[in-house]
């Protein structure tokens, strides 16, 4: 019976500092050290995000109208919209970005105020697909176009 030693099983190896991936042995408890990996994931869902860098942002008369929906959005936060498909949802305005939830629970972005004006600069909207780019745009949809929301702007 042969019975095999602990260098006939390792991997083949090379000077030090030849694997890139074992150099990297140990970065990670610096890297975790400022911020536990949930705080960051948080930080990451809760802050906004730039647009896609081909939509170009509102323009100065396109202004007071992306103001006059942002006013409708946030007194009307807290009541309950229904998305495409019938499923109801609510939100909240918190800073620049909307949180929306569903049965309760919160969904795990925050809409940006720069995705939200990027789809009301094209409004009206037929169908989600329009701004499928867009963060959780199936509740973006149903927020634009719901009376409460669009008024008479479009």
């Amino acid at each position: 019976m042969m019975v095999k030693t602990e260098s006939d099983t390792a991997m083949p190896r090379g000077r030090d500092g030849d694997d890139p991936v074992l150099l990297m042995l140990g970065v990670g408890r610096q890297l975790w050290g400022q911020e536990p990996g949930d705080a960051f994931v948080e930080r990451l869902r809760s802050e906004a995000l730039p647009a896609p860098p081909f939509i170009k942002p509102l323009e100065n008369p396109e202004r007071g109208l992306m103001e006059a929906v942002w006013h409708r959005i946030e007194s009307h936060q807290g009541e309950e919209f229904r998305t495409r498909r019938g499923f109801p949802f609510t939100f909240e305005v918190d800073g620049s970005g909307i949180w929306f939830f569903r049965e309760g629970r919160r969904i795990n972005r925050k809409l940006s105020r720069t995705q939200v004006e990027a789809a009301v600069s094209r409004c009206p909207l037929a169908s989600t697909t329009e701004i499928k780019d867009l963060m959780d745009y199936p509740y973006l949809f149903a927020l634009l176009m719901d009376p409460r929301i669009r008024s008479t702007a479009w």
